[in-house]
């Protein structure tokens, strides 16, 4: 396919996305799917591979994770050239995925903080008459706002982990391809 197809506007599918490599984008589809956040939520602290998070090797235990093996063997069926792709949208949906996390995590804080010490500051029986007086309001709310940042974070950690995971494929592919040139 040419350069300006590619970049047409006549270049979207039948659902209006824009025209990408159709096998690459259905591993990416299933490999979001075994990078889900919810796994990384509900498993990653009760492995033993989180132990391995105070150490200063990182990667060894991903290389040996199931969700890593099971997307290096959908890779497998790729090119270099299709990797490369999907290492640039990966890196491009982590660091939205980044930015979304760092703006609503700011929102989250910063809102409520100064609304509430503005509000103080403003009326400061307001709270004993909004039913805040007890402390298990208050804890509920703090609870309910970690939890919401708590998974916006986990959902970057997913993303930037699915990028790291196609840079280390291309990674792995360059070293193959130095090795045989180098044996012939």
């Amino acid at each position: 396919m040419k350069d300006d197809e590619m970049t047409s506007t006549r270049t979207a599918d039948p659902t209006g996305l824009i025209r990408t490599d159709a096998m690459a984008m259905g591993v990416w589809e299933r490999l979001t799917r075994n990078f889900t956040t919810l796994r990384l939520i509900l498993f990653a602290g009760f492995s033993r591979r989180s132990l391995h998070h105070f150490g200063n090797d990182q990667l060894t235990p991903l290389t040996q994770a199931s969700h890593w093996k099971i997307g290096l063997g959908l890779l497998g069926g790729l090119d270099d050239a299709q990797i490369d792709f999907l290492k640039t949208y990966a890196e491009l949906n982590a660091g939205k995925v980044d930015r979304t996390f760092r703006a609503y995590a700011l929102l989250m804080v910063t809102l409520p903080v100064g609304a509430t010490i503005g509000i103080n500051e403003i009326d400061p029986e307001i709270w004993t008459r909004l039913g805040f007086s007890q402390i298990d309001s208050v804890i509920v709310i703090l609870g309910v706002w970690a939890i919401a940042v708590g998974v916006l974070m986990a959902a970057a950690w997913r993303a930037r982990d699915l990028a790291d995971l196609l840079i280390f494929e291309q990674a792995r592919r360059v070293l193959v391809r130095a090795h045989r040139t180098s044996q012939a």
